[in-house]
């Protein structure tokens, strides 16, 4: 008999979660914009429009790493999917000189 059987409270049903969270889904999608559009070339995909080609998905990298540096089992889910995009995003761009080593490496990578 659980605690709330007790109290005569009847048992409420959540819904089901999904596997990463609505947020986490959309942060990886604005990473994966911003990795397509480094496949693709910088200037073929850019509009000109600084909300537009903003740092967005740079933003959302920062963001689902701090997420992994969590830890836990959500932080295994995401790492998996984000090493891919930055596998994809190291192969599109390249360093900029006198980079810092550590840190958000994301942020300094020329868009060739």
């Amino acid at each position: 008999m659980t605690r709330n059987d007790l109290r005569g409270m009847p048992h409420r049903p959540r819904d089901a979660r999904t596997a990463n969270g609505l947020h986490t889904q959309w942060l990886l999608r604005r990473w994966e914009h911003i990795v397509k559009r480094a496949e693709a070339g910088f200037d073929e995909t850019s509009t000109g429009c600084p909300a537009c080609d903003g740092t967005e998905g740079l933003d959302a990298c920062d963001e689902l790493e701090s997420l992994m540096r969590r830890g836990g089992r959500r932080a295994e889910r995401i790492s998996v999917q984000v090493k891919a995009l930055d596998e994809r995003f190291l192969r599109a761009t390249s360093p900029q000189p006198f980079s810092p080593v550590d840190g958000n490496w994301w942020r300094y990578r020329n868009l060739d």
